[in-house]
């Protein structure tokens, strides 16, 4: 983990108040682990309005041209100011940060199933599974088509995906939830990685519980140091004879879901 000053190459409107940010560094890309994420600094140089960085997943990883890139929405003064900044000016941040997601131990068939602006840590996942060979399917729910764009990546690494939009206007209507069980054997010989709204994990967890079937859930939540130390982004886990708080930033943000407790 550094406290980096990284050129940004490019940012651009993925979809409405949506951007994605591409920026140059290579200590990023030579280092980041699936599930881990930036700090980044949204304040002008000199100013400490606002004070705390704000985390964002890292989306993607380019090895060739040492780039990583990070999808987040414009919803406050933070996300506000990061969407006026422009090719070449300098982007602040703190990482790789969190404890990985443990891709790596494995099997080699993965499943990874999105909700929303969570597709943003799966797409790395999905990046890194098959640069080490392994198999990657995709189930991803939505409200409408405003994440189209993302769809072209999909295409690109070549991979099995569904999609479903709750309006209709992308891939199959529906909800993603609903047709887990479309293809019942998958869970068999892959191993699950999730991430989305809270509503939408509730529903996986209840459903995959039933059946004891498990899954790394990536957590979002708002945090103040992000390294730790502040206990401002604890969650509650259920754990064999105790519960526990943990820290999203430092023990996560991967947890088993079978462990969260949702309030």
């Amino acid at each position: 983990m550094r406290v980096l000053k990284s050129e940004i190459l490019s940012n651009k409107i993925y979809g409405l108040n949506i951007y994605r940010m591409e920026v140059f560094a290579p200590y990023i890309v030579k280092n980041i682990k699936a599930g881990q994420f930036v700090n980044v600094r949204c304040a002008p140089e000199g100013t400490m309005d606002p004070l705390l960085r704000r985390p964002f997943s890292v989306f993607d990883i380019e090895r060739k041209f040492n780039v990583f890139s990070i999808l987040y929405v414009i919803n406050g003064r933070g996300t506000k100011y990061m969407s006026g900044l422009k090719k070449g000016d300098i982007l602040d941040f703190v990482g790789p940060l969190g404890n990985p997601a443990g891709l790596e131990t494995t099997r080699n068939n993965i499943l990874l199933i999105g909700g929303g602006m969570g597709i943003a840590p799966l797409n790395l996942i999905a990046r890194l599974a098959l640069e080490s060979g392994k198999t990657v399917q995709v189930m991803a729910g939505f409200k409408d088509s405003n994440l189209l764009l993302w769809e072209r990546g999909l295409a690109k690494f070549g991979m099995k995906y569904r999609i479903f939009s709750e309006d209709g206007s992308w891939g199959e209507t529906g909800l993603v939830c609903d047709h887990l069980y479309d293809e019942p054997k998958i869970f068999r010989d892959h191993d699950i990685f999730c991430c989305g709204p809270v509503d939408m994990l509730k529903v996986l967890k209840k459903q995959l519980d039933t059946d004891n079937i498990e899954a790394i859930a990536l957590i979002e939540g708002k945090m103040a140091c992000g390294i730790g130390v502040c206990n401002g982004c604890v969650i509650k886990v259920g754990r064999v004879g105790d519960n526990d708080y943990v820290r999203v930033c430092k023990e996560g943000p991967a947890f088993r879901l079978s462990e969260v407790i949702f309030g």
